[in-house]
């Protein structure tokens, strides 16, 4: 849930940097002097063992008893300035239990939170985790001796949908397990234009565990409204001009990232015609009404997509949680069998050896009759 939080020295120099955690400004770096504990009471004040810490969010309470701190080692630091004393914790494993416990908590559906709309609710802010950490340490020396209590609310917490939350606090365990790169150099800047809108709808898509999605869906109707232009698309053999071309570059860079990752496509058609931007039988056409490209999560945990356009190149990454994969990653490609004609395979590896060759489609094209100049 947590990003791991900063080193310890971080957590003094915040301590000495921001006002509301500090203790007074100083011109030089806090200097070691030893490393105590929280029961020691030649530093700290016994009676801390009767206070409690305190998160509260509307009528919900969480508890963390000082009791149970009274054991954790302290770093203690001087101002060699001013000689006033800061401490830091030298583990923060019981911050992260008791903040990860409340975060669980939070993006759960069954958590009522009247301060957030139907279908959202709260998760911290980035540093939440930092700024508590050192609100916490800040009292301990010379601070009122009594329990510490924050209240969350709008300025603590930021408030995003249940799917985004449970995302998000799953982020540094995800990984990048497929990714796909074509270039559209020597594309039209309507082509262009359009491999832009349809990958921007696709960035930050997020499909849930089980769920199935459409790029068709995904993308959008093609129309001006949505950004669309009219470039070359394929139609009966032939390149004609049609508003939407372009964005089955997305869909076939789109396909191999998720067959990379080991994602179930339930749905895809290959091209009437081979393209250009990918070898043959590793394409997958849109068009709407009659062609698509389906997939689903078979995953325990959400799948993230994401899309770069950076200079001529598009870029479909998918990142799955690490636990998922557990140690299996997948490559797609396809055998060409004659000028118009591939199989497509999709290679398993365990740990990196490869477990197993699937034949997962069979590709018959016929050739383009260019009347125009093509742009694929």
């Amino acid at each position: 849930m947590m990003k791991r939080w900063m080193a310890v020295l971080l957590s003094v120099i915040l301590l000495v940097s921001v006002p509301v955690m500090a203790k007074m400004e100083v011109s030089a770096a806090p200097v070691e002097v030893g490393v105590t504990t929280l029961s020691d009471a030649a530093f700290f004040n016994p009676v801390w063992a009767q206070m409690n810490l305190t998160i509260t969010c509307g009528s919900k309470v969480w508890t963390k008893p000082f009791s149970e701190l009274m054991g954790q080692q302290m770093r203690l630091y001087t101002d060699p300035d001013t000689g006033v004393n800061s401490c830091c914790f030298v583990g923060i494993e019981w911050a992260d239990e008791f903040l990860e416990q409340i975060d669980a908590e939070l993006r759960s559906p069954d958590f009522v939170n009247t301060a957030v709309p139907e279908g959202y609710c709260y998760q911290f802010v980035d540093g939440f985790d930092l700024w508590y950490l050192n609100v916490v340490q800040s009292r301990l020396l010379d601070g009122p001796i009594e329990s510490i209590d924050v209240e969350l609310n709008d300025n603590t917490c930021k408030i995003i949908t249940y799917a985004d939350a449970e995302a998000e606090a799953n982020a540094a365990d995800y990984i990048l397990a497929g990714t796909c790169t074509t270039s559209f150099r020597g594309s039209s800047a309507a082509r262009i234009n359009n491999i832009r809108v349809a990958a921007g709808n696709m960035n930050g898509y997020i499909l849930a565990s089980g769920a199935t999605a459409s790029l068709d869906a995904i993308f959008l109707p093609r129309t001006s409204a949505n950004g669309y232009k009219s470039a070359g698309v394929y139609s009966g053999g032939k390149l004609v001009n049609g508003i939407g071309g372009g964005i089955c570059q997305v869909s076939s860079t789109a396909y191999n990232a998720l067959m990379n990752a080991g994602i179930t496509v339930t749905m895809r058609y290959p091209h009437s015609s081979p393209v250009s931007y990918l070898p043959l039988g590793t394409d997958a056409a849109i068009s709407s009404g009659s062609k698509d490209l389906q997939f689903r999560n078979d995953y325990l945990h959400p799948v993230i997509l994401e899309t770069v356009v950076e200079g001529k190149n598009l870029t479909v990454n998918v990142y799955v949680k690490g636990s998922d994969m557990n140690g299996v990653t997948y490559k797609l490609w396809g055998k060409k069998m004659s000028a118009m004609s591939a199989k497509t395979y999709l290679t398993v590896y365990v740990n990196g050896v490869e477990a197993e060759v699937r034949e997962v489609g069979r590709c018959y094209y016929r050739p383009l009759q260019k009347d125009d100049e093509a742009e694929d």
